[in-house]
C-alpha cells in the first residue's frame, strides 16, 4: 500500500509540473533575481542583468519605465521575452541551438540545467540554466 501512494504521488507531481508547462516558481524567480541583485539594490542594473545572462534587446522590453533598473517583475519579463525570442517554433522549450541564441552557450551548463535529459530547457530550466552561469 506505501508503494501505491508513493508511486501515485510521484505521478502527480509529475502531472502537476508538467501542467504548469515549466514555469518557474515563484520561490526560483526570487533566487535568480536575489543573484543578479548583486549589490542587494532591490533591482537589477543594466550591469547586473549582463552579467546575469540577460540581453540588451530583453532588458529594454522588459524596462517600460525607462529607469535602467529591472525590479522584480520586471526581471522576469525579461527572462520571459528573451526565452520566447529564441523560441520561434513556440514550441516552450529550448533546444541546444536556441538556447545559444537565448545565451546558454555552454554545453556543460545546458546539461546540468536539463536534470530530465530530454534535450531542451523548458522556462524553469532556461532560468536555472541563467542562474548556473551567472558569474
Amino acid at each position: 500500500m506505501k508503494a501505491l501512494i508513493t508511486a501515485v504521488a510521484t505521478a502527480w507531481i509529475s502531472f502537476a509540473a508538467l501542467a504548469a508547462g515549466g514555469q518557474p516558481s515563484e520561490a526560483e524567480i526570487a533566487a535568480a533575481f536575489k543573484k543578479a541583485d548583486r549589490d542587494n539594490g532591490g533591482t537589477v542594473r543594466w550591469a547586473e542583468a549582463a552579467n546575469f545572462g540577460i540581453l540588451k534587446e530583453a532588458f529594454e522590453h522588459a524596462n517600460p519605465d525607462k529607469d535602467g533598473t529591472l525590479d522584480i517583475k520586471e526581471f522576469q519579463a525579461a527572462i520571459t521575452y528573451q526565452f520566447d525570442k529564441a523560441n520561434p517554433d513556440n514550441d516552450g522549450t529550448l533546444d541546444r541551438k536556441e538556447a545559444a541564441k537565448a545565451g546558454i552557450k555552454s554545453k556543460t551548463i545546458f546539461n546540468e540545467a536539463n536534470p530530465d535529459n530530454d534535450g531542451t530547457l523548458d522556462r524553469s530550466e532556461y532560468l536555472r540554466a541563467l542562474t548556473l552561469q551567472a558569474r
